[in-house]
C-alpha cells in the first residue's frame, strides 16, 4: 500500500502487552490509535455470549467495514495508525505495513499474573497461556502477513526496546 505514514498492527494473546505497547508506540511516532477490542465493545460488534468459550461472538463484517472507513480516513489525512488486537488473520494484508506479534513464551508466569489480575477464569488463563506457548497467534500472523516481527514483551525494558525499534524502522 502507498501511504504517507505507516499502519502498524500489534497482535498477540490477551495479556501480552499489546495495548500498552501500542499506546506507547502511537505516542512515540505521533500516530492515531485503534484498539480493536474497545472499538468492538463501543460500537456493538460483539454478538451473543458463547459460554463454552467464555467470550462473545464477533460481527466480523461490521468490524471490517468500520475499520476500513477509519483506516481510509487516516490514510487520506496522511496519518500513521497503530492498531492492536488479539487476532490478526481477519484483517487484509494490504491494511498494514508492519505486523508485530508480542509473546511471553519465555515468561508464562508474567502472562498468568496479568490475566489473573484481569479476573480471567482459570480455564481462560490456561487457554491463553497454552496459546502463547504453542505460538498460535505468531503462526496465524506468519500465515497472514509477509513480514512479522516477533518480540518478547515481559517487562517495561523489553517494551521500550520494541517501541524504539519500530520507531526507527
Amino acid at each position: 500500500a502507498t501511504r504517507a505514514r505507516p499502519f502498524i498492527l500489534v497482535t498477540g494473546v490477551p495479556g501480552a502487552g499489546k495495548t500498552t505497547l501500542a499506546d506507547a508506540l502511537a505516542t512515540r511516532i505521533d500516530a492515531k490509535r485503534i484498539d480493536v477490542g474497545a472499538l468492538c465493545a463501543r460500537e456493538g460488534f460483539h454478538g451473543a455470549y458463547v459460554e463454552d468459550a467464555d467470550t462473545h461472538e464477533l460481527d466480523e463484517d461490521a468490524l471490517l467495514d468500520r475499520m476500513e472507513d477509519l483506516l481510509e480516513g487516516h490514510a487520506a489525512r496522511g496519518e500513521a495508525c497503530v492498531v492492536d488486537y488479539h487476532s490478526c488473520e481477519l484483517f487484509p494484508e494490504r491494511w498494514f505495513d508492519l505486523v508485530t506479534c508480542l509473546t511471553l513464551v519465555d515468561d508464562t508466569a508474567t502472562l498468568y499474573d496479568r490475566l489473573a489480575a484481569r479476573g480471567y477464569s482459570e480455564k481462560k488463563i490456561r487457554e491463553n497461556v497454552e496459546c502463547d506457548i504453542f505460538q498460535v497467534v505468531v503462526e496465524e500472523a506468519k500465515e497472514a502477513y509477509e513480514e512479522v516481527w516477533v518480540r518478547a514483551n515481559a517487562n517495561a525494558d523489553a517494551m521500550e526496546a520494541t517501541v524504539e525499534e519500530i520507531a526507527a524502522w
